[in-house]
């Protein structure tokens, strides 16, 4: 008898705890709208005199969120990249 008492119980609080955890998770996407489309745009950028923040600065004023950031070269050599020009990669909201 004590453990079909407990098991219900336990039954009776998980429903309860079931009905309240439901109304904390996020909702999904409503139907009828549609999540945000990107566009992006990858250049390349030499690190003499201050090309990158340069270029970063002009990406940053179109409106541009620098993503990400990689060696442009590949040298041939055993060190593999260089660091004289870089990609940066910025993506931006589609209106």
């Amino acid at each position: 008898m004590k453990q079909r008492s407990a098991l219900a119980l336990l039954f009776i609080v998980g429903c309860a705890t079931g009905g309240v955890a439901a109304q904390l998770v996020v909702p999904p996407v409503r139907a009828g709208t549609s999540p945000t489309r990107w566009e992006y745009a990858c250049v390349s950028a030499g690190t003499n005199g201050g090309r990158v923040t340069a270029t970063a600065n002009k990406l940053g004023a179109e409106g541009w969120e620098l993503v990400s950031v990689a060696p442009a070269e590949w040298n041939g050599g055993t060190l593999g990249y260089t660091t004289e020009a870089l990609t940066l990669c910025a993506k931006r909201a589609l209106p």
